[in-house]
């Protein structure tokens, strides 16, 4: 029988786990809710209506950083308790100038240093988004 925490997406076939990937660890776990967090627009989860930061809203918007990482802090606090955030850097575009005149301008990175409360585990998670579907 197949032991994890919860079950890895996108969900795919894994020969390990016989049927879907499961997250194994904590730290594995807190990535891929962190990241579902960030990326999830509001309005887009059943039943949690608030639920998500919404990066792709954020992407072609003028919205001023400290308005981004207010609204992370917000739903970090709000939807995974557990977790504390250490540090938290966004970023609009690239520090390349070869790469802004290939369209990099449109890119938002989000880099999010963490620990889990009680666990002495530390972890980060970076993610990046280019594009709005």
């Amino acid at each position: 029988m197949p032991v994890g925490i919860d079950s890895k997406l996108p969900l795919a076939y894994d020969n390990t786990d016989k049927f879907y990937g499961l997250t194994k660890t904590l730290q594995q776990n807190y990535q891929q809710s962190i990241k579902m967090l960030l990326l999830t627009s509001p309005g887009e989860r059943i039943m949690l209506a608030n639920y998500g930061v919404g990066l792709k809203n954020f992407l072609f918007e003028n919205t001023p950083e400290s308005a981004m990482i207010e609204r992370i802090y917000e739903q970090v606090r709000l939807f995974l308790p557990k977790i504390s955030i250490i540090s938290l850097d966004v970023r609009r575009g690239s520090n390349s100038l070869a790469a802004n005149s290939y369209g990099d301008a449109n890119k938002l990175t989000i880099k999010l240093v963490y620990s889990i409360n009680g666990t002495g585990i530390r972890d980060a998670v970076t993610v990046v988004e280019t594009r709005r579907s």
